[in-house]
């Protein structure tokens, strides 16, 4: 399995700073970038769910924490997480399923 990693995500964490006055600016930061198998989860499907996946990956990466708090960037896109999961139950390899924002 390790031997098909052969994409680079970046995955960035959500950061909150103070501003002054009660409020919060939000900024993304780089955490780290991995080697990672990025699918389209449209190619696992077909007809009128297939649209609904359009924007929709799986990605399998060696085993780190992350939640909806982090995101990943891919090939210049940008995915918010919608799951995590750990399918080997191993703990060596998880499954993360991104979800890319459309423009309307």
């Amino acid at each position: 399995m390790l031997g098909g990693l052969r994409n680079r995500v970046t995955i960035q964490a959500l950061t909150t700073s103070p501003t002054g006055g009660g409020t919060f600016s939000e900024t993304w930061t780089t955490a780290s970038t991995v080697w990672a198998s990025v699918n389209s989860k449209a190619s696992e499907t077909y007809g009128q769910e297939k649209e609904q996946q359009d924007n929709k990956y799986s990605i399998k990466m060696r085993k780190r924490t992350l939640t909806n708090a982090n995101r990943l960037i891919y090939d210049g896109q940008i995915m918010h997480i919608e799951s995590v999961t750990d399918e080997t139950e191993r703990g060596k390899m998880i499954t993360v399923v991104g979800r890319v924002e459309l423009d309307n």
